[in-house]
């Protein structure tokens, strides 16, 4: 059985604050997967603890969605750092789960 066969058990949401200064997630203990929604403005994020910016990391808009719905992805989620692309701080809604 693969691990996405199994059932997805919710272990907490936050909404996180991404500004001019990299910030992370606050992954709840035994959580292993997350979906991330970007919200308000446009972020850079890293995935491997390196330090987002213009010039390093990947890009998400508003309304995009990263989903780490794999167990493997499990190690990524308390590495994971993002920050603004422009002027305006974003909003990233995140839902955790087992």
């Amino acid at each position: 059985m693969s691990s996405l066969e199994r059932p997805l058990n919710p272990k907490g949401d936050e909404q996180v604050t991404v500004s001019n200064v990299a910030v992370g997630l606050t992954v709840p203990s035994g959580a292993r997967r997350a979906v991330i929604q970007v919200k308000t403005a446009a972020i850079y994020f890293c995935e491997d603890g390196g330090t987002p910016s213009s010039s390093n990391g990947l890009t998400a808009d508003i309304d995009d969605i990263l989903e780490y719905l794999d167990a493997d992805y499990a190690s990524l989620l308390p590495r994971f750092k993002a920050i603004r692309q422009g002027a305006a701080d974003a909003t990233l809604k995140v839902s955790y789960l087992d």
